[in-house]
């Protein structure tokens, strides 16, 4: 596999690293005397290209997604679940981490970017960030697009995080359905392929046709004809990512 064969157009002009780096963070002051992690994110597939992850430390309190039925609108629940659908379908990480930084028992949320155009991190690739949580936020949630994908995501969810310094946790992570898209594989569904049909700027196209609810994914099956996924490239065996989470402060 190569780059050139991703042909990766995540969002076009409106996801690049010029975009990451002028987008200000959730928490742009962390609390002084906050306990420090850090977050080391690694794909773990063939061939799936891994959007930027959101990161979050957060209390009991929190829950990033359910398994099941995805709420409609005007249900509880509906804002984060349109945000999730939103970076499940595109890439885009702001608008979930913006919803995720702004929910009750979330001590601090970020995005995690790369130095890289598309911002993504491909198969064996790592990158890192920091974080910080008080003493009552000690779980971590984060997720992100599987990007050569219709809405496919990987996520982990209330992730103990290690009490000393210098520990560390290593939590393998699955794939999931966000339930917000057909599973199209084409060419003109995915933006991996250079499809725009989706935009997280207006909401365009998010959240249509979809199974309707968040389920481990299936993988890919090649159903998108010549120029769609190919699952021999695509497709992959759960898990998808590999997290790294120690405590440096």
């Amino acid at each position: 596999m190569t780059i050139s064969i991703l042909k990766i157009a995540l969002l076009g002009t409106v996801f690049t690293a010029g975009t990451i780096a002028l987008t200000p963070t959730a928490m742009a002051d962390p609390h002084r005397g906050a306990h420090m992690y850090r977050v080391t994110v690694t794909n773990a597939t063939l061939g799936q290209p891994v959007a930027p992850s959101v990161i979050a430390t957060h209390t009991a309190a929190f829950r990033l997604f359910e398994l099941g039925p995805a709420p409609a609108a005007g249900e509880v629940g509906f804002d984060t679940y349109f945000a999730l659908a939103t970076a499940a379908e595109t890439g885009y990480p702001f608008l979930l981490r913006d919803q995720v930084a702004d929910s009750a028992g979330v001590w601090e949320a970020v995005a995690l970017p790369t130095d890289r155009t598309p911002p993504v991190l491909f198969p064996a690739e790592s990158n890192s960030t920091t974080i910080s949580a008080s003493r009552k936020a000690v779980y971590l949630s984060a997720a992100a697009m599987l990007g050569a994908t219709n809405d496919a995501f990987y996520a982990v969810r209330n992730v103990p995080l290690p009490h000393r310094i210098g520990d560390s946790v290593h939590v393998l992570a699955n794939a999931y359905d966000a339930g917000s898209e057909a599973n199209a594989e084409s060419a003109d569904t995915v933006g991996a392929l250079g499809a725009t049909d989706d935009n997280p700027l207006t909401g365009t196209g998010i959240n249509e046709n979809g199974e309707g609810y968040i389920h481990v994914h299936a993988g890919i099956h090649g159903i998108g004809g010549p120029d769609g996924l190919n699952a021999s490239i695509y497709d992959w065996r759960n898990p998808v990512v590999e997290l790294t989470i120690e405590r440096i402060r």
